[in-house]
């Protein structure tokens, strides 16, 4: 067996905290694109629940878990790295309900629908087929300060609850500590926009992933690139506000990495970038402005305006 055909390293949800935080002693190192495993436990924790109960009494400082630290390698502030999700494997069922008056509606609490994956599919309520689409709800890093919920977004990424973080997706985050130190975990069977009534089907889960060290390279927020699409994404108190720092960063970005002016790239977004939403049900709210792939890669504005342009 050649070293490229060795069994990535598995690191255990055993490995598990309810913060995002710099104290945290890392539960693994990993070097620039070693291929792992990493285990993640479903938002309920150890929650003991089964079919028809309900999540009225949920300890919310026991809910969502997430597996980590994991220590990147030569990651120090001001770098940023690229975690690329290669696969993400469902494990068990997955549950889903309602907690009373958390999700974007005033709603009681619903009994628990335990959904099980088969051919990459779950039958849903009324014999309704979905085609499973994992993705973790959960992902970031060591906050620049403190210690940060698990529950919470922010800059360092965390419960963001973006469906493109997802196999396929490379999502990039700021380093703000040595080792950058990720977390992930909260996965789900399937998830929409918006995660509107606060509880998609929550699943276990085995995540293969390497991680891109990218030195010097200083991003203020998590990105999330795609084949299809490129996306910045923010989350602040409320969605107009989380809506002003993604554009904001992406008129940023356009300027430093693309040679626009700001101008230019103010009016390029309004014609060419899309607001979407992430989620509205965590203490934060999160959006991310994308546009398509291809264009944003091509992108190589003529240094010279044009003279018709500007009379």
């Amino acid at each position: 067996m050649t070293a490229q055909e060795t069994a990535p390293r598995r690191i255990s949800r055993a490995h598990r905290v309810f913060t995002y935080s710099a104290e945290h002693a890392p539960c693994g190192r990993l070097a620039p694109g070693e291929r792992v495993v990493v285990e993640t436990t479903n938002a309920f924790g150890d929650h003991e629940l089964a079919p028809g109960d309900t999540l009225a009494n949920l300890e919310f400082d026991a809910c969502d878990p997430l597996t980590g630290p994991l220590y990147v390698e030569g990651a120090e502030p001001g770098d940023s790295i690229a975690v690329h999700i290669e696969h993400i494997e469902l494990v068990g069922r997955g549950a889903q309900g309602v907690i009373p008056d958390f999700g974007i509606l005033e709603w009681d609490s619903l009994p628990l629908h335990f959904f099980a994956p088969e051919n990459g599919r779950i039958k849903w309520l009324r014999g309704i087929e979905l085609e499973v689409r994992p993705n973790l709800g959960a992902m970031g890093v060591a906050p620049a300060q403190g210690a940060v919920p698990s529950i919470e977004p922010g800059d360092h990424g965390g419960n963001q609850d973006c469906k493109y973080v997802c196999p396929g997706s490379v999502v990039h985050f700021p380093v703000f500590h040595p080792g950058a130190l990720l977390f992930m975990g909260d996965c789900h069977q399937i998830q929409g926009d918006g995660e509107l009534c606060g509880v998609a089907p929550e699943t276990d889960a085995e995540v293969t992933l390497h991680v891109e060290l990218l030195k010097g390279k200083t991003i203020r927020r998590p990105r999330i690139v795609t084949a299809q699409r490129f996306m910045a994404l923010a989350s602040a108190p409320t969605l107009e506000e989380a809506v002003k720092l993604a554009v904001r960063d992406t008129v940023d970005l356009l300027v430093e990495e693309k040679g626009l002016t700001a101008d230019e790239a103010y009016l390029l977004i309004t014609v060419k970038g899309d607001i979407e939403i992430c989620q509205v049900v965590d203490p934060l709210m999160t959006v991310r402005v994308a546009m398509d792939r291809d264009f944003f890669d091509r992108l190589t504005p003529d240094p010279q305006p044009d003279p018709e342009a500007v009379r």
